[in-house]
């Protein structure tokens, strides 16, 4: 019976987690979580294979659980399809890499999904705020504004006039130069990484201390501007597999309540 309530509340999880895959499917960046089911599963070993990895899933900090049958979670990080938006600052990575931000409560995150933009003060920041890292200030005195595949972020500037405003003329002769620029970070354990939500992670020390790079150099991914990175799930497996878990989910319940009901009459024969 114990087993048999564990292997539901796995089977819950599954459809939770596949739920969660399908509710995200339009948002950028976002990297689909997997099941890991133990095969075999064995009651009489569970204690010791938690004991074993510490709590946690080998080569991650993902929590073993001792209360269903599945070991734990992991995020497939597989590259999603890219789409062009034709925004600046939609940057999308093609290839290995993490943008860097900092998150509300001060820690430094990391993300592909490359939804930015500028503050108020001038500061690079994505969709929920979050200020990229190392801090990137873009001037307001800009006539043209680029963002390059390794990351390097070029304007055509315009001059100061003499009472601090802006002027409309070109500072030399339409020359770009470069303002900033974006790293990109990799570990050397990505499944390691701590998942926090909004499309975020933590380094952890089984994901090992970020390692920042140039984009495109060193194997690190090229930084595309005006293209986001769609959600790696697939839907139609998503579906198909939402379908299968919640049918066993429904068998597993009625051979569990008929097992019940059999226990309760032996019981009442028993007297």
């Amino acid at each position: 019976m114990k087993v048999s309530t564990e292997f539901l509340d796995t089977l819950q999880n599954r459809i939770d987690m596949i739920a969660n895959n399908i509710a995200n499917i339009n948002t950028p960046g976002f990297k689909e979580q997997l099941l890991a089911v133990e095969e075999g599963y064995d009651t009489r070993d569970r204690s010791n294979e938690v004991a074993e990895y510490g709590g946690v899933m080998p080569g991650t900090e993902n929590q073993v659980r001792d209360k269903n049958l599945y070991v734990g979670q992991r995020i497939n990080f597989n590259q999603g399809a890219l789409i062009q938006t034709g925004n600046l600052w939609d940057l999308a990575i093609n290839g290995d890499g993490f943008f860097q931000i900092k998150t509300p409560d001060g820690k430094i995150g990391y993300t592909r999904a490359g939804l930015f933009g500028t503050d108020s003060a001038g500061n690079l920041v994505n969709n929920e705020g979050m200020l990229v890292e190392p801090l990137i200030n873009i001037p307001t005195n800009i006539a043209e504004l680029s963002v390059k595949s390794d990351g390097t972020v070029k304007a055509i500037l315009l001059k100061e006039g003499a009472d601090g405003t802006t002027a409309g003329s070109l500072i030399g002769e339409q020359e770009e130069v470069e303002i900033a620029k974006i790293p990109l970070y990799t570990f050397h354990n990505i499944d390691g990484l701590e998942q926090m939500g909004h499309n975020t992670y933590l380094a952890t020390k089984a994901s090992g201390e970020a390692i920042v790079g140039v984009a495109g150099s060193d194997g690190y991914g090229e930084i595309q501007s005006g293209m986001l990175e769609r959600s790696n799930t697939d839907i139609v497996k998503a579906m198909t597999s939402l379908i299968q878990t919640q049918r066993a989910y429904q068998l597993e319940a009625r051979r569990l309540k008929s097992q019940d009901e059999m226990m309760q009459q032996a019981a009442m024969i028993r007297g």
